[in-house]
């Protein structure tokens, strides 16, 4: 039975603002529903700091002089950023702060004193069709440092290859990086070290398993490098590797309890928390803390929306959780939680 020229137009109609919408809830449905104030758990409380004026996914993030740094990312439109914004916790607020040089994202981004380090990354996303992913990474060997109190870019020593959606950490006078996808679009083990004295780069020992979209901390004079996935968002690892620069060797320890990428994590007092992260159909909202000394894993208080792109910096005792989609692949939230663990006396 043929329809109607009329019932045609309005099935297509519909057809489009359902489309429409679903795409519409995908990318903006953070703000459908405004984060509660306050969200009181077992092992610490979420509470809710300044919305981010310029939602995104992909950014980097670091804490310097105090001040939470969020800078470039991906848009709701897969579109790459240059904006930096600074967050001030002392009165809750937001402020531009001097562009990125270049459009960036997927960088790995450190403070080292009043200097921000923004280390490769990719440029604007280009398409890459495969199984569930589609975006074409260009990775970039750049280095770029912010003075925060002059507000000023500057160019730092390139890194030998370039590399995005690799970790980075600061260990004995040295920035660290491990990983990531390089210029032919594959996967690395390869591990990096800036000397801060010397201003050079050099190769360290590689990675057992190599990863992209992992973290790195640094904890009592190691090097923890967490997670990450095979440049697919089916293939998570739950490894968990630690080098010791002392010896050049490295050690396999406790696995995440769940794997992922594009998830966020930061140090405090001696122990490594981790939160969010990407699957397949959803986002996670996982937190977890890790403690070096007994090599073990606690579950934490979920976050209070699952979240994949997320930033986290500590601020006085706090988890300061920034941006990130709720949904995976391309979707972006300005989101600002601030967790305060209770700590075991």
């Amino acid at each position: 039975m043929k329809l109607k020229p009329k019932l045609l137009l309005i099935t297509l109609a519909v057809m489009v603002c359902l489309t429409g919408f679903w795409l519409w809830w995908w990318h903006f449905s953070n703000s459908v529903f405004p984060p509660e104030e306050t969200v009181n758990g077992i092992h610490g409380t979420y509470s809710t700091g300044e919305e981010l004026p310029v939602p995104r996914t992909e950014s980097g993030g670091t804490v310097c002089n105090g001040k939470m740094v969020v800078l470039g990312g991906i848009d709701a439109f897969a579109q790459t950023l240059t904006s930096v914004m600074i967050y001030d916790p002392a009165k809750n607020r937001w402020e531009n702060g001097p562009d990125l040089p270049e459009k960036i994202n997927h960088a790995a981004v450190v403070s080292v004193g009043d200097t921000v380090f923004v280390i490769g990354g990719f440029g604007p996303l280009g398409l890459r069709l495969r199984w569930f992913m589609f975006a074409r990474w260009d990775p970039l060997s750049t280095v770029y440092k912010l003075h925060l109190p002059s507000r000023t870019w500057s160019k730092g020593l390139p890194m030998p290859k370039p590399r995005g959606a690799g970790g980075a950490a600061v260990l004995d006078s040295a920035i660290w990086y491990a990983g990531g996808i390089d210029e032919n679009r594959e996967i690395t083990s390869t591990v990096w070290r800036f000397d801060l004295k010397t201003q050079t780069w050099s190769e360290s020992s590689p990675m057992p398993t190599p990863r992209d979209h992992l973290r790195v901390e640094a904890v009592n004079s190691c090097l923890y490098v967490l997670s990450g996935r095979k440049d697919d968002l089916r293939l998570n690892l739950p490894v968990v590797e630690c080098f010791s620069p002392e010896t050049g060797l490295w050690e396999r320890k406790a696995d995440i309890p769940v794997a992922r990428g594009g998830f966020g994590s930061v140090v405090l007092n001696g122990q490594i928390y981790t939160f969010g992260g990407e699957m397949v159909w959803h986002c996670l909202y996982q937190m977890e803390r890790y403690s070096p000394e007994t090599d073990s894993w606690e579950i934490l208080d979920p976050l209070p929306e699952g979240r994949h792109g997320i930033l986290g910096g500590v601020i006085d005792g706090t988890i300061h959780l920034v941006s990130g989609g709720r949904h995976p692949r391309v979707s972006i939230s300005g989101i600002h939680r601030i967790y305060t663990p209770v700590l075991h006396p």
